[in-house]
């Protein structure tokens, strides 16, 4: 029987996850998940969160406090969670964005566009953008 869940409990969020981990690693296809934070006096001001899986990066969110952006801190978030990436074997980086997030932002870091779907959100268009970027050895 199919039950619809709207909003999705945090049960039912973290049973699905784990359920598709465990038959994924039962097939030798590892997800190793990540965060970075950016921290100042305590105060949380940013971070990103990501995963490696199949020698890829995904990124997952990218969030820098409205009163922060464009001073760097989301570049330097990228650039760790590359990193990081890197570390754990990762040959390629991956992330999504729409049209009325940040665009722009990924190309000046190195990001080509590889997909775009176009949708629509109170009446007007949306894109959902994917990037992706080879990742060197060393940053």
């Amino acid at each position: 029987m199919f039950e619809m869940l709207d909003p999705v409990p945090a049960d039912i969020v973290a049973a699905i996850s784990d359920g598709l981990s465990a038959f994924n690693e039962s097939s030798n296809i590892r997800r190793e998940a990540f965060a970075i934070i950016w921290r100042e006096d305590g105060r949380l001001l940013g971070g990103i969160t990501a995963s490696v899986s199949v020698s890829i990066l995904f990124i997952g969110n990218l969030w820098v406090e409205k009163s922060r952006r464009l001073t760097g801190i989301g570049t330097k978030l990228m650039a760790a969670a590359e990193e990081e990436g890197r570390r754990r074997a990762a040959g390629t980086a991956c992330v999504d964005t729409l049209s009325t997030q940040a665009p722009a932002f990924y190309p000046k870091l190195g990001y080509v566009e590889f997909g775009r779907i176009g949708g629509r959100a109170e009446g007007r268009p949306v894109d959902r953008i994917w990037f992706r970027k080879e990742l060197s050895a060393a940053a």
